[in-house]
C-alpha cells in the first residue's frame, strides 16, 4: 500500500451531540466567518485566521495613507502610492486579509494514515495534545470512509452545492508573509488536528445541519486514550482492536 496514504478519520464530537450523530447521522457544518467569532470561546476548535488569503505573524510595519480614489494604469497607481503622505502607526502582529464575502461551511475529520498499520505494539491514534484539548468530546473511527464521504456529498448536493475536500496544510505565523491562502490552510498552531476538511462555497452561508441516516455501520465508538492496533485487509478494508 502506498505510504502514507489516507486510511481513514477520525470524528470528535460533542457529548451532547453523540447520539444525534450516531444513530441520526446529525452533523453540522458551521460557517468560516462562525469559526472566526468562536475563538474567543473555544480556541481549539474556533480560529480568526480561518478563511484568510494573506497572513504575516509578526515584523510588519503598518502605514496609513490618504485613500487613492482613482488611478489610470497600474503605474499610475504606484507613483500615486509612492508619493503619498504615509504615517507610521507601528510594528503589528497577526495580520490577516479576507474579503468580506467569502464564506463557506465547514466539516472537519482527523486523518488515519495506513502506515500506522499493522504494528504490533498498537498505537495511539491522536497525539497528546489532541487528547487534552478534546477530553470533553467522544470520539469515532470511520469503518466505512469513503461511504461517509459519499453521504455528506449527496447533502450537500441537494443544496445545489458543489463539495469540496482534502487535507489542511499548515503554515507558520512569523516574519514570512504567507499569500494565496484559502479554506484548506491554518495556522500551525492547529497541526496536532492532522485535519481534513469537507467544505462547501457561499457567500451567504448559514449553519446547516444534515441527517445522512443512521451511522452504526459506518463508524465505531473509541476511547483516544488507549492503543489500537490496525491490521489492513486490503486497500479499502481494516480491522481494529484495543490492546489495552
Amino acid at each position: 500500500m502506498e505510504t502514507n496514504k489516507i486510511l481513514t478519520f477520525i470524528k470528535a464530537i460533542d457529548n451532547l451531540f453523540f447520539n444525534s450523530f450516531i444513530n441520526d447521522g446529525q452533523v453540522c457544518m458551521n460557517t468560516i466567518k462562525w469559526f472566526r467569532n468562536y475563538e474567543s470561546q473555544n480556541a481549539n476548535i474556533g480560529d480568526k485566521f480561518e478563511g484568510v488569503e494573506m497572513a504575516c505573524g509578526k515584523g510588519f510595519t503598518i502605514k496609513v495613507a490618504d485613500p487613492i480614489e482613482s488611478f489610470s494604469s497600474e503605474a499610475d497607481l504606484k507613483n500615486k502610492m509612492n508619493s503619498a503622505n504615509w504615517t507610521e502607526l507601528g510594528s503589528g502582529i497577526n495580520f490577516r486579509f479576507y474579503h468580506d464575502d467569502n464564506n463557506a461551511n465547514i466539516f472537519s475529520l482527523s486523518v488515519i494514515y495506513s502506515d500506522i498499520a499493522n504494528d504490533n505494539s498498537g498505537n495511539y491514534l491522536v497525539s497528546k495534545k489532541y487528547m487534552d484539548e478534546f477530553s470533553d468530546h467522544k470520539f469515532v473511527i470511520f469503518l466505512q470512509p469513503d461511504e461517509f464521504i459519499s453521504k455528506m456529498n449527496q447533502a450537500i448536493s441537494r443544496l445545489g452545492k458543489s463539495m469540496k475536500l482534502g487535507i489542511v496544510q499548515y503554515y507558520s505565523l512569523d516574519e514570512r508573509f504567507q499569500r494565496n491562502l484559502s479554506y484548506f490552510h491554518k495556522p500551525d498552531t492547529y497541526s496536532y488536528q492532522n485535519e481534513f476538511r469537507i467544505v462547501f462555497e457561499d457567500p451567504n452561508a448559514v449553519q446547516q445541519i444534515f441527517s445522512l441516516g443512521s451511522l452504526k455501520d459506518l463508524c465505531l465508538e473509541i476511547d483516544i486514550k488507549k492503543k489500537y492496533k490496525i491490521e489492513l485487509i486490503d486497500n479499502n478494508q481494516f480491522s481494529i482492536k484495543s490492546i489495552d
